[in-house]
């Protein structure tokens, strides 16, 4: 928090022990008299101003030994304690600086400055309803600061009252509808709820104040992609990039736009762009080496995904990738190696250890290594149906008919329309020597890839 209090204090005490000076000016004399501060008053000051130079000196303890003597004088100034809890905060201790704030209230309960500062130290200390009842004093005392409903509204947040907050951010609007700052974060509350139709209507409200302003732009982009209306998503992210294309982040997740649509074309060219606008951004190649794989550009995706690891040896999307290439290309041993190299850096990354655990499986090599990590991954994942699978397969290649067709069934349950996963699991029922659940699942994968040669020759068997 910043030490901003002090001067105003001073200024306020010294105003208030000369009061009356300069009354030859006034012509009515009707104003009372204020009587001069007393001894122990004069004191009191003396001592409070040593703080506030010893403070501004940087000696904190010493400038708290002058507030605690200047309280001997005066035990009723709340800009003594106000002072003592700054300096208690600046020591962090939160529950000292506490206490001289709920003294300083006691002194002068309508302290607006005094009950901020208690009310932003309670939230801090994790004092959520004391909090609250601060904060609507201050509403009810100051009506018209709209950031004490902003903060009431983040209290109920953080007491997981997302209802009562956007009532917050609503009343605020309903005073000011062009509170740019109350939209955004009743935008961001959207977001974060999922509410994506509710955050679009928002942001709506926020471009039609600046449509000029890129994250605006980019925040219409990604919830138009979330709602599933991608010319709309294409529009804001193409603008947001015109805007400023020196956020990287416009182009990836106008790429991720098109990569989700399998329109990997697009999304190469949106990615070549980002490249030219950000040429050492190891993220923006491995996206790219990404796009190319998908896109069957092996060749063209090997040199990506290189050079993003010559810009960012840790990229573990960037060694997935080639490693899936590599095990596509039936290139085994190049791709063993980048899965040791991405497991070198991250050793429990649950990806990592499925597709190293997959690759041994298929094989059919150090099967004790592949199912102690497909364990590990399957640990931090129980629900993958894709970990599941490799679980399965496992087994599978270890003989364990059994086991496998009980992870593949789990792992189909999850996920019904995956063909790889209805493969395997017609192979274990094979194995087991139930052809004709064999044969069904066989030809409900072939309805998803009718292409697959392989299952229509053990389909012929």
């Amino acid at each position: 928090m910043k030490r901003f209090l002090h001067i105003g204090i001073l200024l306020s005490l010294v105003l208030i022990l000369t009061a009356g000076c300069s009354r030859q000016l006034q012509k009515a004399p009707v104003v009372v008299e204020t009587p001069p501060p007393s001894l122990d008053q004069s004191r009191a000051m003396d001592h409070f101003i040593r703080g506030v130079v010893l403070d501004q000196q940087g000696e904190i303890t010493q400038a708290i030994s002058e507030y605690r003597r200047a309280l001997k004088y005066d035990s009723t100034a709340a800009p003594i304690y106000l002072a003592l809890a700054e300096d208690y905060l600046a020591l962090k201790l939160h529950e000292d600086a506490i206490l001289q704030l709920q003294a300083a209230l006691k002194m002068d309960s309508t302290n607006v400055q005094v009950m901020e500062f208690l009310a932003e130290l309670m939230m801090q200390t994790g004092q959520f309803d004391e909090a609250m009842v601060l904060t609507n004093r201050l509403i009810q005392q100051v009506p018209q600061e709209a950031r004490y409903q902003r903060n009431l509204a983040a209290i109920y947040l953080r007491l997981e009252r997302p209802a009562s907050a956007i009532i917050q951010y609503e009343d605020i609007l309903k005073a000011d509808p062009n509170d740019r700052e109350t939209l955004g974060q009743l935008s961001s509350l959207y977001i974060a709820l999922r509410d994506y139709q509710n955050a679009l209507d928002t942001s709506m409200r926020l471009y039609a104040l600046d449509s000029t302003d890129d994250r605006i732009n980019f925040t219409l982009a990604s919830l138009y992609a979330e709602l599933k209306r991608p010319a709309e998503a294409e529009k804001y992210f193409d603008r947001a990039v015109e805007l400023n294309p020196d956020d990287p982040r416009y182009f990836s997740n106008w790429a991720y736009l098109y990569i989700d649509q399998r329109n990997y074309p697009k999304a190469i060219d949106v990615l070549q762009q980002g490249t030219l606008h950000h040429p050492r951004s190891a993220d923006m190649w491995s996206l790219l080496g990404l796009a190319y794989q998908r896109a069957g550009q092996d060749s063209s995706a090997l040199k990506a995904l290189d050079y993003a690891l010559e810009l960012d040896a840790t990229q573990l999307g960037a060694y997935i990738n080639l490693g899936l290439i590599y095990d596509q290309r039936g290139e085994f041993e190049k791709a063993l190696e980048v899965y040791n190299q991405a497991l070198a850096i991250a050793p429990d990354d649950a990806l990592l250890l499925n597709n190293y655990a997959y690759l041994l499986a298929q094989q059919k090599v150090r099967l004790d290594e592949a199912l102690a990590k497909a364990q590990r991954a399957l640990e931090q994942s129980p629900d993958n149906p894709s970990y599941l699978d490799t679980m399965g397969w496992v087994h599978f290649a270890l003989g364990n008919y059994l086991q496998a067709r009980d992870f593949l069934i789990q792992a189909l349950t999850i996920d019904a329309a995956n063909p790889e996963i209805l493969e395997h699991l017609g192979d274990a029922y094979n194995a087991l020597g139930d052809y004709q659940q064999a044969r069904t699942y066989w030809l409900r994968a072939l309805e998803f890839k009718p292409d697959n040669l392989k299952i229509r020759e053990k389909l012929a068997q």
